[in-house]
């Protein structure tokens, strides 16, 4: 506000300040001009004259400061005032806006950024700053909004008010870097690099470069073929060099005796021994036994397990995994010993000392009870959660001392289950899962005998199936070198098909007469996922069959092995000569015949299940059955011929002697050689 009042060269004194209009702090070394008269500010920003008229502009410039023009004429106090001393304040806008631009990350200065500022539609005020990160702007409004743009860098755009000067952070937004390989050191071309949204590809040198990466985007993640995935922590730089480990193994197998390519293997890796593998593959009638396993850890084992041939395992050697895998051929030579028997350490000891004196070189024990009165109980402490919770397990067996004695003496283990039938505790404990008539909703069961019951779960009921592929798992990883599956079929039906279907009640519609696929589909469904999930624990996987189906599908048992092959190692048809009635196979007398019976029906077994994963490994009669249609003894020469009837066949891998009441007439006798 001025308070002037002159109209002569001279006359009353005029006294100014001159101040920031942003801060109210006094301006020195303003020019202030009056007319043709010049005067700058002192120290306190004040200046004085007597040399000026009413009609005088009063003109203000400073470096920084948009200039003032101030007519004084315009002043209304001029003309009334008759002072003597006149009082002018006076402010200048700043107009400029200077700062320093800077790395978020180092703090060192960024030269070349570019910073604009928009006045208008068609007027922007554009700066670059210096090697030293300065900048200066000169005709800056009073409110306004900078961008700033730097290459490596996001963008940084702030709206300000009143604002003189500003130093700006911009956070860099790429990182570049290089891949290589942990072992070899070599560069990994191809892989992608991702932080967040943003991603690159590596060249051929393993260099990447990511940019536009967003605010907050803290974790690189990179993924190659044939590495274990990488995540880590970016940090405050823009440059990281990784390295990753190789986690493909890509090998072949071959017989370790011929050389030849191995056609069918389940190849796993596992963090321990037992263990259950955190890599997976199968190969299926592969040309030339090669094989690609992904996500193979850094410490652990490789597992291969191919029908016909002893699991291989390998130690994980970080970078010195073999390419090539020789296995070594076996052939089990069973003996069945029930779970009666496996729980007393005397008895079971008499046929470890035979397995230890023949060529037996396997034992067969049943794992879930036997005996009528607890058909089905598992016979050792099992923690399989639903065995736990339903309370159908028993420390019978101290299977773990015995697993580790049988092991220690080479022998091979399998453990068998039943699966559909001849588990009555399961079946009284959960009703809803077992086969039931429809016209009362009892549970149907066999009765072969006075006194003797066998129920019959639903085979279609997925909890029978995690029940008995849990055991599997369990077996596995306590040890067991397979697990063989009894009872996997639909009950036999001595009535037509429409009468099956009409009296029995499963979990799904299942009719034999208009739908028999879906029953067999059922067992190998199962199969399916029994085979993964037992193999994954490191053993092999077996089943049992009626021996008829060696020559094609049977009904209503719905089993065919054609199909079951590509779903587990090994298939063990019961072809028991004493089953086969007079003239099966053109023979007059079956029976008395079990060198002929056996090399027929191995014959039509192995046709069926020609080029399919699965082997064949029959079980062998080595006792005598009364109810059969001649009572023939069964002793060391009977046993003897359906051995060499089943050994002549390169085709199977082994053989198993079956007694239920675990006599073996013939193998005590010298039905098995003497030598390993």
């Amino acid at each position: 506000m001025a308070l002037l009042s002159a109209c002569s060269n001279t006359g009353p004194l005029l006294i100014g300040t001159v101040r920031d209009a942003y801060t109210g702090e006094v301006i020195s070394q303003a020019n202030v001009r009056i007319a043709t008269q010049s005067l700058s500010t002192d120290t306190n920003g004040s200046f004085q004259t007597q040399r000026w008229r009413s009609s005088d502009t009063l003109t203000i410039s400073a470096p920084d400061y948009e200039p003032l023009s101030l007519p004084l004429a315009s002043q209304p106090q001029v003309a009334q005032s008759s002072s003597m001393t006149m009082t002018l304040e006076t402010s200048l806008r700043p107009n400029t806006l200077r700062g320093m631009v800077r790395d978020t990350y180092t703090g060192t200065p960024i030269a070349g950024a570019e910073l604009s500022i928009t006045l208008n539609v068609s007027n922007t005020l554009v700066v670059s700053s210096t090697v030293e990160g300065g900048y200066r702007f000169s005709g800056v409004p009073e409110e306004f909004s900078i961008t700033i743009h730097a290459p490596d860098y996001a963008p940084h755009t702030e709206t300000l008010s009143r604002t003189t000067n500003l130093d700006v952070s911009l956070r860099p937004n790429v990182l570049s870097g290089q891949v290589t390989d942990r072992f070899s050191g070599q560069p990994v071309a191809g892989a992608t690099v991702r932080v967040g949204d943003a991603q690159a590809t590596t060249d051929a040198e393993g260099r990447y470069r990511v940019t536009d990466i967003v605010a907050d985007e803290q974790t690189l993640e990179i993924s190659a073929d044939g590495y274990a995935p990488l995540s880590e922590e970016i940090g405050q730089t823009t440059v990281l060099d990784s390295v990753l480990r190789p986690d493909t193994l890509r090998g072949r197998l071959v017989d370790q005796e011929t050389g030849e390519p191995i056609a069918n293997a389940t190849i796993i890796a596992t963090p321990n021994l037992p263990g259950t593998a955190v890599a997976y593959t199968q190969i299926q009638s592969s040309s030339d036994g090669s094989f690609t396993l992904k996500g193979v850890p850094e410490q652990g084992y490789i597992q291969v397990l191919s029908p016909g041939y002893a699991k291989e395992v390998l130690e994980i050697s970080p970078g010195n995994l073999p390419e090539e895998i020789g296995l070594e051929r076996f052939v089990v030579k069973a003996l069945y010993v029930t779970a009666a028997v496996a729980r007393k350490p005397t008895l079971i000891q008499e046929y470890i000392d035979l397995i230890d004196a023949t060529e037996l070189n396997t034992i067969v024990i049943d794992i879930k009870s036997d005996l009528r009165d607890d058909l089905g109980l598992v016979y050792y402490d099992s923690q399989v959660p639903l065995v736990k919770e339903l309370g159908l397990s028993y420390d019978y067996i101290d299977i773990e001392p015995l697993l580790a004695q049988l092991k220690e003496k080479g022998i091979y283990t399998i453990a068998r289950i039943q699966l559909f039938s001849h588990d009555n505790v399961l079946s009284d404990a959960h009703p809803e899962w077992s086969i039931r008539l429809k016209e009362t909703g009892e549970v149907y069961a066999d009765y072969p005998g006075p006194g003797i019951r066998y129920a019959y779960l639903d085979p279609t009921n997925r909890n029978v199936w995690d029940y008995n592929i849990q055991l599997g798992i369990e077996a596995a990883l306590l040890g067991f070198d397979e697990v063989n599956y009894d009872y996997i079929r639909f009950p036999d039906w001595y009535g037509d098909a429409a009468s099956f279907r009409d009296t029995l009640l499963f979990s799904e519609p299942i009719d034999p007469v208009e739908n028999p696929d879906r029953m067999y589909e059922v067992l190998t469904d199962f199969m399916q996922l029994a085979h993964r999930a037992v193999n994954e624990a490191g053993a092999y996987m077996s089943i049992d069959v009626f021996g008829r189906v060696t020559l094609g599908p049977s009904m209503t048992i719905a089993q065919d092995i054609g199909r079951m092959g590509a779903y587990c190692d090994y298939i063990a048809p019961m072809a028991y000569p004493s089953l086969w009635g007079p003239g099966a196979f053109g023979l007059d007398s079956p029976v008395d015949q079990p060198y002929e019976v056996l090399a027929a029906a191995n014959a039509s077994g192995i046709e069926q299940i020609k080029d399919r994963y699965a082997r064949l490994r029959p079980w062998l009669q080595d006792h005598t059955d009364p109810w059969a249609y001649k009572v023939v003894k069964y002793g060391p020469e009977e046993v003897r011929a359906q051995i060499e009837a089943s050994e002549q066949f390169p085709e199977i891998d082994g053989w198993m002697l079956y007694d239920s009441a675990n006599v073996y007439r013939g193998a005590f006798n010298g039905a098995v050689r003497p030598e390993k």
